[in-house]
C-alpha cells in the first residue's frame, strides 16, 4: 500500500459523502476481539488485527470509482483495513478479456493496492450465461477472499442498478424475494464472508460525477449499449423517461424498495415458523398441518420446504398446483408434480420428495459365485450376500442357476413367513407401509420361474434352509426418498 496518501481535505460535498460511505463499508471488515483480547491486549494490539478487504474490479466506471475510493481511505491514518487487494475475474467471454484485465492491473498498481486475476470458465448451468457467469464471478471473489485473509467483499452495484433489477424482477412477475433485488450487505454461503455494497444508495449520476472529477480511466463493454439487452434497455430508454416524468423519483422509489424487502424479511421469517410446524418425521410435510394453514402461508411453506431441500422451488402456478393436488388427489398414486429432476409426491398423511424416475429399470440376469456384494447400476442398488446361522438360501443351490432381477409384473405372490399363507405383492406392499409409487424401484429375485426374494420385503419363506451352508440376501439402494 502506498503511504504517500493521506486523508484528504474534502471541499466536495459529494467526494466528502463517498469517502464516509466507504469508510462506513470498510469499518465493517475490522474483526471484533474476543472478551479476553480486552484484558490482555493494548490498544496497539487491536489495531494490528485489521483484516484485509478485497474489491470486485471489473474496469468499469463504477468499480473503479470504488477502488479509488477504498484506496484512499485505506492510505489514511484512521484506515479501518489492512490492505486492499482488487480481484478481476476473467470470464473470458468477450474478445477485450484480455484488454480489461490488463487496465485493472495498471490500475490497481497505480492506485497502489494489491491485485489478482481470477481466470473462470463460464457455462450455462440452466439459467443463461449471465447467470452462470455471475455464479462463478462469486465463487471466485469468495476463493480470493479466503485465500488473502478477508472477511468482507466489496462491490460497486449502486441505486440505479437496484432499480433495473426491480423493474427485471416486476416484468418477470417476481414476489417479494425477487423485487426486493439485492441487498446492501449479505452473507456468502458458508457464512463467514459478506458481500457489501456501499454504493447502494448512490446514483449512478453521482459515480459519474466522481469518476470525471478524478479523472479516472476505464473502460466500456460495447454491449452496455445493445438495447436488444432488457437491462440496456431500461437504463437508456425507460429510465430516462421516469426521470422527465418526475424529476428525482429514484430515491423514492428507493424507499418503496426498501418496503418490499422489509415485507419480503417478515414473508421469510412467518414461512421458517409455518414450516416448523409442518414438517413431520424424517424432513416430510405434514399434509394436515399444511392444509390447516390459508392458501398463500401453504405456498411459502412449500416454497421454504423445496428450498431446505436444495429444490428451486417452482414459477407460482406450478406451486400453486401442487397445492391443488395435495388437497383434491384421493389416493397417494395421483400426487405427481415434477420439479426438476426431482418429484413430490404424497404417501398417506405426509409430502415426501424425491429423484425422479426417467426410465424404468430393465431385468438383469446374472451367476452368484459366493460374491459377498454385488452393485445393480440399472437398478440402482447392491444386492447384499451374508453368510448366517440363521435362516437362509443353501448356497449352492443359490449358485446352481441362473439369477434375475426383474421389476412387477402384476400379479405375483409372495410368502415372506412361513405360518402364513402366500399373499399379492400388493397387499405385502401395503402392509408393509412402502409407498406405491416407491415399489417401481424395488427390484424381485427370481431363480427360474421362483420368485425368492423381494427389496423391501424379504426373501419368500419357502425357500430358505435351517441347515448346512446358509446365505442371507438383503437390497441396499443408493438412493431413495429424500424425505422419507
Amino acid at each position: 500500500m502506498a503511504s504517500s496518501r493521506t486523508r484528504p481535505t474534502l471541499a466536495d460535498p459529494l467526494e466528502a459523502l463517498l469517502i464516509e460511505r466507504v469508510r462506513a463499508a470498510l469499518a465493517a471488515a475490522q474483526p471484533v476481539p474476543p472478551a479476553e483480547a480486552f484484558l490482555l491486549s493494548a490498544p496497539r494490539r487491536s489495531r494490528s488485527a485489521k483484516a484485509p478487504v478485497i474489491v470486485a474490479l471489473s474496469g468499469g466506471r463504477d468499480s473503479v470509482a470504488l477502488l479509488d475510493l477504498v484506496g484512499r481511505v485505506a492510505a489514511s491514518r484512521s484506515a479501518p483495513v489492512k490492505n486492499v487487494v482488487a480481484v478481476h475475474v476473467h470470464h473470458g467471454l468477450s474478445p477485450q478479456a484480455e484488454a480489461w484485465a490488463e487496465h485493472c492491473r495498471l490500475l490497481a498498481e497505480r492506485l497502489g493496492v494489491g491485485f489478482e486475476l481470477a481466470r473462470v470458465k463460464v457455462r450455462a448451468r440452466g439459467h443463461g450465461i449471465e447467470a452462470a457467469a455471475r455464479l462463478v464471478r462469486y465463487e471466485a471473489l469468495a476463493a480470493a477472499a479466503h485465500a488473502h485473509g478477508a472477511r468482507i467483499v466489496l462491490a460497486a452495484h449502486h441505486l440505479d442498478d437496484r432499480l433495473e433489477t426491480f423493474l427485471i424482477q416486476w416484468m418477470r412477475g417476481a414476489g417479494a424475494d425477487g423485487l426486493a433485488g439485492f441487498p446492501a450487505e449479505r452473507a456468502f454461503a458458508d457464512g463467514s464472508l459478506r458481500l457489501v455494497r456501499p454504493f447502494i444508495d448512490t446514483p449512478r449520476i453521482d459515480i459519474e460525477a466522481y469518476v470525471a472529477m478524478r479523472g479516472l480511466a476505464y473502460v466500456d463493454d460495447d454491449s452496455n449499449e445493445d438495447t436488444r439487452l432488457l437491462r440496456n434497455a431500461l437504463r437508456l430508454q425507460v429510465l430516462p423517461v421516469m426521470d422527465a416524468a418526475r424529476p428525482g423519483f429514484r430515491a423514492a422509489a428507493a424507499r418503496s424498495i426498501d418496503l418490499v424487502a422489509e415485507a419480503a424479511d417478515v414473508l421469510r421469517s412467518v414461512a421458517e415458523e409455518d414450516l416448523a410446524h409442518c414438517v413431520g418425521a424424517a424432513a416430510t410435510l405434514r399434509v394436515d398441518r399444511l392444509l390447516a394453514l390459508p392458501v398463500p402461508r401453504q405456498a411459502l411453506v412449500l416454497r421454504a420446504w423445496l428450498a431446505s431441500h436444495g429444490v428451486e422451488p417452482p414459477a407460482r402456478g406450478r406451486l400453486l398446483e401442487a397445492l391443488r393436488q395435495v388437497r383434491e388427489a384421493r389416493s397417494d398414486a395421483r400426487l405427481l408434480v415434477r420439479i426438476g429432476r426431482m418429484e413430490l409426491r404424497r404417501f398417506r398423511a405426509h409430502l415426501v420428495l424425491r429423484e425422479a424416475e426417467t426410465t424404468a429399470p430393465s431385468a438383469w440376469q446374472f451367476e452368484w459365485k459366493g460374491e459377498s456384494e454385488m452393485a445393480v447400476p440399472v437398478w440402482g442398488g447392491v444386492l447384499h450376500f451374508t453368510r448366517t446361522d440363521g435362516v437362509g438360501f443353501d448356497s449352492t443351490w443359490l449358485a446352481a442357476s441362473p439369477l434375475e432381477l426383474r421389476g412387477r409384473a402384476g400379479g405375483e405372490r409372495f410368502k415372506p413367513e412361513a405360518l402364513r399363507p402366500s399373499k399379492t405383492l400388493k397387499r405385502l406392499f401395503q402392509e408393509a407401509a412402502i409407498p406405491e409409487f416407491e415399489r417401481a424401484r424395488l427390484p424381485l429375485l427370481w431363480r427360474g420361474d421362483d420368485l425368492i426374494f423381494v427389496a423391501g420385503l424379504g426373501a419368500d419363506a419357502r425357500r430358505l434352509e435351517n441347515e448346512g451352508d446358509r446365505v442371507a440376501i438383503e437390497w441396499r439402494a443408493d438412493r431413495g426418498l429424500i424425505a422419507s
